[in-house]
């Protein structure tokens, strides 16, 4: 493999976060053009091994090396300390797809244990609490969309992450030896 493109598989493993293509330019000093190349080369050497690891390009052209999502369910419970409960992030899932959705409704449909959810949610940035009368407005912030890969434009969101969920779902069921929904 190319130097550049070792450097760049290199930049994204230990950054852990997103960057940019200005990011990456910096690094290896060459031009965005020649980065972008670089990138897509990257892109179809993991597509191609079909391994654990994905480089995804996300909304406002960042880059990101991540465990395929179709895995978390096998391997989450090995990531230190976790990001996530699973009911938190269940929690999310609901208000991404359900959003703008006000505090008092999500806790009328998922229960009081929401108020420890919502409160670590926004502490961790990934959504956002705006006063609306007596209850808040729930949504999602960017930082959801770049940690997850996902859209930041609303509609879009929501279609991409009916998408995992349903390839995470497929992915748990063909791990049980049960046949998929569609297949069905």
């Amino acid at each position: 493999m190319d130097e550049d493109l070792v450097t760049l598989e290199a930049s994204l493993y230990v950054a852990g976060r997103p960057l940019t293509i200005e990011d990456l330019a910096g690094i290896i000093g060459k031009a965005e053009s020649t980065v972008t190349k670089l990138l897509e080369s990257l892109m179809y050497e993991y597509d191609k091994r079909k391994g654990a690891l994905e480089v995804v390009l996300l909304p406002r052209g960042r880059y990101v090396l991540q465990l395929k999502p179709e895995l978390t369910p096998r391997v989450g419970k090995l990531i230190p300390g976790g990001l996530l409960a699973f009911s938190t992030l269940q929690t999310l899932v609901f208000i991404a797809l359900k959003q703008p959705i006000l505090q008092s409704e999500l806790i009328a449909q998922r229960g009081t244990h929401c108020y420890d959810h919502v409160h670590e949610l926004v502490e961790k940035k990934f959504i956002e609490a705006s006063p609306q009368g007596r209850s808040k407005l729930l949504t999602t912030t960017p930082l959801f969309s770049d940690y997850f890969g996902l859209d930041t434009d609303k509609i879009r969101l929501k279609a991409q992450l009916k998408h995992q969920m349903r390839r995470i779902l497929d992915a748990q069921q063909a791990a049980e030896g049960k046949p998929s929904p569609k297949a069905a």
